[in-house]
């Protein structure tokens, strides 16, 4: 190494910190965890020999011990306490171990000492001083570039702000053209209706459109209430046939004119009435369709059919109630539907057969097979 004297002029001294292992200045306590390199482990400060190196579940050798074998076991260390530098079987590599000791302290080396073989021809030797040195006239000359740049973008600025200047008026020409823009599409927002497949309730809408868009708009089938998404949340804007008049002699509304004059001509003594209730989409739980009936008067019959019959059985009972609290089931089966039929022929019976003015009726789907649909069930009751 011909060229070391050229970088190396031993006028930087090492730098040794120690403590004295006295009671006022004692050696430090270090539990480090350090990784595994080449079968070595680099200790953080150089170890006190006389208080040695410990590693759990594994035994330290001394230099002679080592001497007179070919390699260390996986269970064993040498330490070189001299440079605080710990080698360890080759198994280990990678790994990282808990390194008890006391630490006496650091030896810190010049940058002029450490150095790099750059090429082995002829071995030529760079210290990391070197490296310093080059590094700083490298900065040096970058914050001469960046002045040099900060010049320039300073002039870049003044153009930039006289070409500015110079397009505020087609700014403002264009901001007129935004505005009106905007309008247009608030208008357009508003007013959008994108009407979607229809769901049960309010509370189901979330679920079946997660990610809605402004002007979406799905009615619930169970309350015919029509909801529309205006960016935010979901509003309600009307209620599906709502608007539909009350037929009278003179102007047809839900029924036709000839119809309503039909309805009145029947003999008001008539002594069986009829409790239909018509679920087209019916869904599993309590159908919040309630039936008010407006008589005294005896359970005769109770019958269901179904448009579509299920793959599996449904079954559904018919409860009655008075104050819309306590509400009880009037039959001692439920009617059933099984699968792929569309009645319940089987005959049931009732519990109580008496019903008071004012009594109120509901479904209740207790199981519900699927594919089932159009359900209709009809209460007969003789007054």
């Amino acid at each position: 190494m011909a060229n070391v004297q050229t970088y190396l002029e031993y006028n930087d001294p090492l730098t040794i910190i120690f403590r004295s292992g006295s009671p006022t200045d004692p050696y430090k306590d270090r539990a480090d965890s350090l990784p595994v390199i080449n079968n070595m482990i680099t200790l953080l400060e150089i170890p006190s020999k006389s208080d040695r190196v410990t590693i759990a579940g594994m035994t330290e050798i001394d230099q002679e011990v080592f001497e007179n074998r070919p390699s260390l076991l996986p269970t064993e260390f040498l330490v070189n306490y001299s440079i605080g530098a710990i080698q360890v079987h080759s198994s280990l590599e990678g790994t990282a171990q808990l390194c008890r000791y006391k630490g006496k302290g650091l030896i810190m080396y010049p940058a002029s000492r450490i150095y790099a073989l750059t090429n082995r021809n002829p071995d030529v030797v760079v210290t990391l001083q070197d490296y310093i040195e080059e590094i700083q006239r490298k900065l040096n000359e970058t914050y001469d570039g960046i002045t040099r740049l900060e010049s320039t973008i300073l002039h870049s600025v003044e153009v930039t702000e006289r070409a500015i200047l110079a397009t505020d008026n087609a700014n403002q020409a264009t901001e007129k053209a935004e505005t009106a823009a905007k309008l247009a599409q608030s208008a357009y927002d508003t007013t959008r209706l994108v009407f979607l497949e229809p769901v049960a309730t309010l509370q189901d809408i979330p679920s079946k459109y997660p990610t809605p868009l402004v002007g979406w708009t799905v009615q619930t089938y169970k309350d015919g209430k029509r909801y529309r998404y205006d960016g935010s949340r979901w509003i309600e804007i009307d209620i599906f046939g709502s608007n539909l008049q009350v037929v009278n002699e003179y102007k047809d509304g839900l029924m036709s004119i000839a119809e309503h004059l039909k309805l009145k001509s029947f003999p008001i003594e008539l002594k069986e009435r009829v409790i239909a209730f018509s679920l087209p989409d019916a869904v599993q739980g309590i159908i919040e369709n309630f039936i008010v009936f407006p008589f005294k008067g005896e359970i005769t019959e109770l019958s269901g059919y179904c448009a579509t019959s299920g793959e599996l059985v449904t079954i559904l009972s018919l409860e009655k109630t008075r104050d819309l609290k306590n509400w009880s089931e009037i039959t001692d089966r439920r009617l059933q539907f099984e699968p792929n039929q569309n009645f319940d022929d089987k005959k049931v019976t009732f519990r109580n057969i008496n019903v008071e003015k004012g009594d109120i009726f509901r479904i209740n789907l207790t199981q519900q097979g699927l594919g089932i649909n159009n359900l209709t069930i009809a209460l007969k009751i003789k007054i």
